[in-house]
């Protein structure tokens, strides 16, 4: 696992997720024109409408939790420590202190968990998003075999003053993981934990 080069996104997993309900939309619309008249017609192509929305809505994001959860687990089970965990909607990130690495899960990825010593990570910072005194997204960022991991604590379609109760435990939140994320980076280098990958 350590050896692994952080991957974000599965492209063959990101467009079958996207692309098999989209076949089966223009599958069933050409179906209601072709073969099948009336309202029959009409109600499967609206069928196959209102299912594809669903998928889009709900479909990638169930697959995330529930892959992301068995990794979790798969974790625990391997004495990994986890001592801070954080959820969000792209990414789930767990932090062991205690033997100076990181995991990671990825939306867009769902099936891998990465799991690297925490001295590989070269930068760490909180982005409160602020613009015009308010803001629509905090998260905290850190760089990763020169990756960039972005991981929003707050996001909203509004903006937000920055000393709304919301904007304002969305910086503790990220000020927190910031602070795991530094102590697992001070085990690690302790340990001289090291990384000998390709």
């Amino acid at each position: 696992m350590e050896q692994q080069k952080i991957k974000k996104v599965n492209i063959v997993y990101a467009l079958l997720v996207i692309l098999i309900p989209l076949i089966i939309m223009i599958g069933l619309l050409v179906a209601s024109v072709l073969w099948i008249e009336g309202d029959a017609g009409i109600a499967l192509w609206s069928v196959g409408i209102i299912g594809g929305i669903l998928w889009f809505i709900i479909g990638p994001d169930q697959i995330y939790r529930k892959k992301r959860d068995k990794r979790m687990k798969e974790l625990d089970a391997s004495g990994y420590v986890r001592n801070h965990t954080f959820n969000a909607d792209g990414c789930t990130v767990a932090v062991d202190v205690a033997h100076g690495k990181i995991a990671m899960v990825f939306k867009w990825n769902p099936s891998n968990c990465f799991v690297l010593p925490a001295n590989r990570i070269t930068n760490v910072w909180v982005d409160d998003g602020k613009m015009l005194g308010g803001t629509r997204r905090v998260s905290f960022l850190f760089i990763v075999d020169g990756v960039k991991v972005r991981v929003n604590t707050f996001t909203s379609n509004r903006s937000w003053g920055m000393q709304s109760n919301y904007v304002l435990e969305a910086l503790s939140k990220a000020d927190m993981m910031i602070e795991r994320l530094q102590a697992a980076y001070q085990t690690a280098q302790a340990q001289g934990n090291q990384y000998y990958g390709n």
